[in-house]
């Protein structure tokens, strides 16, 4: 009989990878053809072209390290391109990632026999929309027809949880995995699993202790006593070696983890004058003491990432029912006695740390129902039934409805009976509606998989055959939808944000918000632009997150000028499936523009000159706020400096870009620190410029209130007089965030309700009117007077607007408004 759900699960890791199938209440792993539950997540070609994949492909690479690659998840969604030297091919991560997935689609065929056409893919918590979407991307490469992705912490507690539904209260899932971390809090209540927080990073992972032990314990020693010049992750010169050294450690730190000491082998290579470095003859190898030293620092900023997490539920250690643990690296025992030391909590590891994400993706993939895409043909003398019901659920008395496909003919006097042979209940003979529809209730028996036999019966009382013939339902945990990890906005002209959408909110989602143009829109000139960046992060600052995408409409794509502070319509719209359509509406033009935004990340986009240059601009501003912060005795930012010196290293940040040339992974671990420091320094700036925010949206706040008594309705009035007790609320509580989001919904509401007000812009010609010889462009200047004098003349609202907005433009002071993301709207 063909599957009704999806049933097959894989978790597609940074260094293995596995698939397994629900079977009943229960999820398998299914080996690999060398009998292994997990395949490494490694790819490679042979000169002809022959395809190597998992422990093949890695023995390629330790010979012909260009030939074969691994971690190439942690590139998904960038446009890097891997090549291939011997056989000249060139493949994207997302392609590497799609063969992985056709070996596994393999196994199955092997072990059982059977065609897998559909199935879960796993993705880590904190993988970025474009992430995502490559990674659907790989699924379809690889020939599955449905890919529902599903977040890797959800998975593992699915594992744990699906037929405990007695267990209720918040749990940690800790997954750290070969490339990235997860630290995700689930709450477990009634058989409903749900993520209500999460924090992770994409760039943590056991591969960075094997790197760490490699910069540290390896280098060192072998830079002593051999001829290596600029022996280095990254340089071609060396990268055999680099890469023979790299699995040496690998293999050790694993046997490390079951013993105290393990010796560094299959490692030979020559130095630059040819003499011959053999590890093993050497001696070297891997004490567990050494390996917990080097990764306590990597482990504890994992762990800082947890506290942070629990922090902002308003939760300690204490009040979670149970920390999992997932990811090989936590097989180790210094690995969980410096969890179990830092967080003061005991783990789970009853489930093997390596399967746990793959099983539960199969848990999760019996829940799904197979789309229309993949249903099986009606055979001729077959009757169609369309069912709506949940294959897992916590109710024991689901509910079932659907429509009988009966034709012209009607379902008169039919009737419909849902029987369990196992438990023996019947629904009895439901009669079933003229139209073909019907509702009833089925009751499921717990610890089991119910079948239900289906037997449609005509007027006669006659079965006929339908299709399916057969349902299942099963009593188990369910998962509630899986939550933005990332909010997603909007970037504005003033390096500020609109938010759209909330992280951890669900999904799909459409918000519309208005806005403005910051600058005209000439028509005809495909180099006048208006450009909306979309951004995903918390930053209130839209330089401080991820772009994720942009909609830009051309002056040659208009047929009149579009003004300056004009009202635009703009509309996000965001799928189950992460994509995300952007419609922009402009009033003026009565003309829609609407794209479905393409997600991706440069993998240039972190060059090591950017990256230097960036490091060079927040150190001096460090120092620069260090020093504001002793001018004003303003202790708690002097802490934030202290806290952010302590924990990131200027110096060994600076040496780490150097040596990060040719490396993507290493530039995209920089930007996140470079990232972290800027948003820590961004809260020390906070601080330091509360007298001046306050005075600012005092300001603000005054002339809306006055612009509200002049020409609002008493509903304008009275939101000034609510904003202003919001205003004095964040002032009570020193709250820069809100104080600051306060002026910027004052800002938007006093130009709301000017930019109809033909007085107020009469007011601002006249005043603008006599500087324009002092600006920085006179003659571009007494251009925008004349506009202005004529629009006064007719009296022309929109062209008096377009007149001082062209004279504000002149201002030394509006050029901050045009940094950040160059974002044409306000």
């Amino acid at each position: 009989m063909p599957r009704q759900t999806l049933d097959f699960g894989i978790d597609l890791g940074t260094t293995n990878s596995a698939i397994a199938v629900m079977e009943g209440i229960a999820p398998a792993i299914i080996k690999n053809n060398q009998g292994q539950d997990t395949t490494p997540s490694a790819v490679g070609f042979t000169k002809n072209g022959v395809l190597r994949l998992g422990e093949a492909a890695r023995r390629v690479q330790l010979a012909q390290p260009q030939d074969a690659y691994t971690e190439f998840k942690r590139r998904m969604g960038s446009d890097e391109v891997y090549e291939f030297r011997s056989s000249g091919k060139r493949l994207k991560p997302e392609e590497l990632s799609a063969e992985v997935l056709k070996s596994l689609k393999g196994d199955v065929e092997q072990a059982r026999g059977e065609q897998v056409a559909a199935a879960v893919i796993t993705v880590p918590a904190a993988f970025e929309l474009h992430q995502c979407e490559a990674t659907q991307r790989a699924g379809a490469l690889a020939g599955f027809s449905m890919t529902p992705l599903l977040q890797e912490p959800v998975a593992a507690a699915l594992a744990y949880g699906f037929q405990k539904d007695q267990e209720k209260g918040y749990w940690l899932v800790y997954d750290f995995g070969g490339g990235t971390f997860d630290a995700a809090l689930i709450r477990a209540e009634e058989g409903i699993i749900q993520v209500t927080a999460h924090e992770g990073d994409n760039f943590l992972g056991g591969s960075d202790i094997d790197w760490a032990i490699f910069q540290q314990l390896l280098l060192p020693r072998l830079t002593e006593q051999f001829d290596l010049p600029d022996f280095r992750r990254g340089n071609p010169r060396w990268e055999v070696a680099v890469q023979k050294l790299k699995s040496a450690i690998e293999k050790a730190k694993i046997e490390a983890s079951r013993t105290s000491r393990a010796p560094l082998v299959e490692c030979l290579f020559e130095d630059a004058a040819g003499a011959e470095v053999d590890l093993e003859s050497l001696g070297m190898e891997l004490s567990q003491e050494d390996i917990a030293r080097i990764a306590a620092p990597i482990i504890s900023r994992s762990i800082s990432q947890v506290k942070r997490l629990l922090a902002g539920k308003g939760l300690a250690c204490h009040d979670l029912a149970r920390t999992i643990l997932v990811g090989g690296p936590t097989l180790a025992p210094y690995f969980r006695a410096q969890l179990q030391s830092e967080l003061g909590t005991s783990v789970d590891f009853s489930v093997d740390p390596m399967t746990v994400v793959a099983c539960g993706a199969a848990v999760f993939a019996s829940t799904q129902p197979f789309t229309a895409k993949v249903t099986v043909a009606v055979s001729a003398g077959t009757v169609g039934l369309d069912l709506k019901y949940k294959p897992v659920g916590v109710d024991a008395d689901p509910l079932v409805g659907g429509r009988v496909q009966a034709g012209a003919e009607g379902c008169a006097n039919h009737t419909i009976e849902f029987a369990n042979a196992s438990s023996g209940w019947t629904s009895g003979q439901v009669p079933v509606n003229q139209d073909g529809t019907f509702a009833l209730t089925l009751a499921a028996e717990r610890k089991m998989r119910n079948e239900y036999q289906i037997t449609l019966r005509n007027a006669a009382g006659q079965p006929l055959k339908t299709a399916p013939e057969s349902i299942h339902y099963t009593i188990g945990a369910a998962v509630e939808e899986q939550p933005l990890i990332h909010s997603i906005s909007v970037a504005l002209a003033n390096n500020k944000t609109r938010q759209y959408f909330s992280k951890g909110s669900g999904l799909p989602q459409k918000c519309t918000h208005s806005h403005h143009t910051a600058d005209v829109l000439v028509a005809g000139d495909k180099e006048s632009s208006l450009r909306i960046p979309v951004v995903e992060g918390e930053s209130a600052h839209s330089d401080r997150n991820r772009v994720i995408g942009h909609m830009e409409i051309r002056g040659d794509q208009i047929r009149r000028d579009v003004p300056a502070d004009q009202e635009i319509q703009v509309t996000l719209k965001m799928d189950e499936s992460r994509d995300i359509v952007m419609e922009v509406y402009i009033p003026y033009l009565d003309e829609e523009f609407s794209t479905r935004l393409a997600l991706g990340r440069k993998a240039a986009a972190n060059s090591v000159e950017f990256l230097h240059q960036r490091l060079m601009n927040e150190n001096s501003r460090r120092q620069l706020l260090r020093r504001k912060a002793d001018e004003t005795e303003e202790r708690t930012a002097a802490q934030i400096i202290t806290d952010l010196e302590r924990e990131i290293s200027f110096a060994e940040l600076e040496e780490r870009i150097r040596q990060a040339d040719g490396d993507f992974v290493t530039c995209e671990q920089c930007d996140k620190l470079l990232l972290e420091a800027a948003c820590r320094l961004d809260e020390a700036d906070a601080l330091i410029k509360w007298p001046t925010l306050v005075r600012k949206v005092k300001q603000h706040d005054n002339a809306f209130f006055q612009l509200a008594r002049e020409c609002g309705t008493p509903a304008d009035v009275q939101k000034a007089q609510e904003m202003n007790d919001r205003m004095q609320e964040c002032i009570r509580a020193k709250n820069f965030a809100r104080l600051d989001a306060v002026d910027d919904e004052l800002w938007r509401l006093y130009s709301n309700l000017r930019h109809g007000h033909f007085p107020y812009w009469e007011r601002t010609f006249l005043w603008l009117e006599p500087q324009a010889p002092s600006l920085s462009d006179p003659e571009e200047a007494r251009r925008y007077v004349l506009l202005g004098r004529h629009a006064l003349t007719e009296k022309n609202l929109a062209g008096l607007r377009s007149a001082c907005h062209g004279l504000w433009g002149f201002f030394p002071d509006e050029v901050e408004m045009y940094r950040g993301l160059k974002a044409g709207i306000t």
